[in-house]
């Protein structure tokens, strides 16, 4: 038996930045050595369709499985990366119309009917976690009815088994590093680290725009420091990493966890640098000392709104001050920052923008000294079915329920439309003054 394990492009070719393929190579390694198995990261191809039916032509597997990470690459970009899948598809059956297609990764599970629908080359999709599934999908004769957590064709009909267990973290296997060799990522990213590392999975806090609870569970599960420590020295002694990024959606929860992690890897003393999301409100002085002399080279806050109503509305369970609290902290110790937030929010006043504007030019003015803002990134609300937010639209009449929210869709009122390219210009400006040291009052005066 033969498989092709294939990663489908979704980045913006020509960008030059690369992310590791963690999901599908951590997949690739639990693969039985009785199949012979090849690999292909369409991302790093300079042209990933001619590759794609090249590694056909050549292996001309039984077994294709797509692994579809992003469905739109969100920062205000109206792209789609569907064709991605269905194009990848179309050319695995045109070439071998008797292979066996597999789907799964986050973007597929968001959308796993609807996708099974939409591209009906698809045989079999994953829906959630693979890493104790994929081993049963890729037998000879696979009983799909008894395998949990699958999607699967029964004559003209798809059927959705139940989910099964999540794996217990410590129990991840390792990632297939000849088959996936990280070298081959590390050469040219300018802004992020190509090397994501798990941490935890899940998460409780149920943010009104997000999915994450949906993809991993609504309680975090957590791994071993220890282990976590043991892949980051792995990697870095092997495969020379030297910049990780914790997959986490949030590092710092919770305290106990973060703070073992970060004494495992000071005990250690490893010469490589790593960065992450944090929860403003969960950040201490303590612990941001203890993040520095563990090697945290850049700080992520994902505070998302800028006023107290947005706060609430996005069910971020903090308040404007503990932002600030958070960003004054890393301007003090001189840490690399970047800050998210979504604009234009649903029922924003001039009242709220106003009071937005103020938290920004105060949020400017807390890292101007310290010329430590990396980037502010502002977004529209990416509107996913079932999120909390997008309920609340169609409930209140913003919304059209049979809005195809497969395709992005942002709530971006026309009124408020402006605000992102104003806040983008604003925060350029203050960056120019803080590089160059030049007076913040001058600033503010030409506003």
């Amino acid at each position: 038996m033969k498989i092709l394990l294939v990663q489908l492009p979704t980045s913006h070719l020509g960008a030059g930045e690369k992310v590791y393929p963690l999901g599908l190579s951590r997949l690739s390694g639990t693969v039985p050595d009785s199949v012979e198995k090849k690999v292909l990261d369409m991302n790093i191809c300079v042209d990933p369709w001619p590759a794609l039916n090249e590694a056909l032509t050549q292996q001309r597997p039984d077994v294709v499985a797509l692994s579809f990470r992003n469905l739109d690459p969100l920062a205000g970009h109206q792209a789609s990366y569907l064709s991605s899948l269905k194009t990848a598809a179309l050319v695995v059956k045109n070439q071998l119309p008797d292979v066996r297609v597999l789907a799964g990764g986050p973007a597929f599970s968001l959308f796993a009917r609807r996708l099974m629908e939409e591209v009906p080359q698809l045989d079999v999709g994953l829906k959630g976690e693979g890493e104790l599934i994929f081993p049963l999908l890729v037998q000879p004769d696979p009983d799909y009815g008894s395998i949990p957590g699958i999607i699967w064709r029964d004559g003209g009909e798809l059927v959705l088994n139940p989910p099964g267990a999540r794996i217990d973290m410590d129990t991840l296997p390792p990632m297939d590093l000849g088959a996936f060799p990280p070298l081959d990522y590390t050469h040219g990213n300018a802004y992020v680290a190509a090397m994501g590392i798990e941490g935890k999975r899940g998460c409780d806090l149920w943010c009104g725009y997000c999915l994450y609870p949906f993809l991993g569970g609504n309680r975090m599960r957590l791994r071993s420091p220890v282990k976590i420590v043991d892949e980051m020295e792995l990697l870095h002694k092997d495969a020379g990493i030297k910049l990780f990024h914790f997959t986490d959606g949030v590092l710092n929860r919770p305290a106990d966890h973060f703070e073992a992690l970060c004494r495992e890897l000071i005990r250690r003393n490893l010469d490589f640098s790593w960065t992450g999301f944090f929860r403003e409100d969960s950040l201490t002085r303590d612990n941001l000392d203890l993040a520095k002399k563990a090697g945290v080279v850049a700080v992520y806050f994902s505070g998302d709104a800028l006023t107290d109503h947005g706060l609430e509305l996005l069910n971020k369970k903090m308040t404007r001050e503990d932002i600030l609290k958070a960003s004054r902290l890393t301007a003090e110790q001189g840490v690399l920052t970047m800050c998210h937030f979504l604009v234009n929010l649903p029922g924003e006043t001039e009242n709220h923008v106003k009071e937005a504007r103020q938290m920004l030019d105060e949020l400017l003015a807390i890292h101007h000294a310290a010329g430590n803002l990396g980037a502010v990134i502002f977004n529209h609300i990416r509107l996913y079915p079932g999120a909390p937010v997008t309920q609340k639209l169609i409930r209140d009449g913003h919304l059209d329920p049979e809005t195809d929210l497969l395709y992005p869709v942002y709530h971006n009122p026309a009124r408020g439309s402006h605000l992102l390219h104003e806040f983008e210009a604003r925060c350029h400006s203050a960056g120019v003054f803080s590089r160059l040291k030049l007076d913040q009052h001058a600033m503010e005066v030409a506003k």
